[in-house]
């Protein structure tokens, strides 16, 4: 659990602090929105996607790494977390969250314009006017699914390329797992950021809007990532449903 609130402290305060010094946006529309420069989207993207990259590497021995309440929800549907585990470190995740939002409101203040160009230290929101509720719904829904289904597979599956282990446990000698699964983080934000400044991560979401006040649409970043997990989990089950068989008559 204290793992989990130190990585979910870092990864806010890094990955959102990212986005709100780095946040620029092209010629404004006629609207006075302006549109996402395409060397920002990918410095902010690549940033979350190394975040939890490092972090993962640094904690999938002692907590797993979730760093994700969505991530710990699927793994929970699985059967590779339990529920008072991943009760707890839901716990943790929301208040390092606040902690490294909080952590980021200091850093940026007195110069909020410059080091907090989002204004609301990375809070998640609808990017441009033309942006819907369901479009916003649907790309967090494909984030988080890219995202889980990437983790279910690199670092649960114990015949994955990326695992040197005997269990579906995380962190029994995972080598490689946390690279494509920050990769996925990395390829969900290039494509999410434009949309909704990318949440695919409900206690991402959630620190910097109680800090901020920044609440606006806040329901989508708890309902899409945590749709999207489902859809990963029961998915993936039923990819391992039909390999048992075949499993069983390979050892036979």
């Amino acid at each position: 659990a204290v793992t989990e609130f130190v990585a979910m402290m870092l990864f806010v305060y890094f990955g959102c602090g990212a986005a709100s010094s780095n946040a620029h946006f092209q010629s404004a529309l006629t609207s006075g929105w302006g549109e996402w420069d395409p060397a920002s989207v990918t410095i902010i993207a690549l940033q979350f996607g190394l975040a939890i990259t490092v972090l993962a590497f640094a904690t999938a021995h002692s907590s797993g790494g979730h760093i994700n309440c969505a991530v710990t929800f699927a793994l929970t549907i699985v059967g590779t977390c339990h529920p008072v585990r991943g009760a707890v470190y839901l716990v943790s995740q929301l208040v390092g969250s606040i902690a490294g939002a909080a952590l980021l409101a200091l850093t940026t203040s007195g110069a909020s314009d410059v080091l907090d160009r989002t204004g609301g230290l990375g809070s998640n929101g609808l990017q441009n006017p033309s942006v819907t509720v369901g479009n916003a719904f649907v790309v967090e829904v494909m984030g988080t699914f890219l995202l889980c289904y990437v983790v279910l597979e690199t670092a649960v599956n114990i015949s994955a390329v990326t695992t040197d282990g005997e269990t579906m446990v995380r962190g029994n000698k995972q080598n490689l797992a946390p690279i494509p699964i920050g990769l996925a983080v990395f390829l969900a934000h290039v494509i999410c950021i434009p949309v909704t400044g990318c949440s695919i991560n409900p206690t991402r979401s959630f620190g910097p809007a109680v800090v901020s006040g920044s609440w606006d649409h806040h329901w989508i970043w708890w309902a899409g990532p945590l749709t999207g997990a489902l859809l990963a989990a029961l998915l993936w089950g039923g990819i391992k449903f039909l390999d048992e068989p075949l499993s069983r008559d390979a050892k036979v």
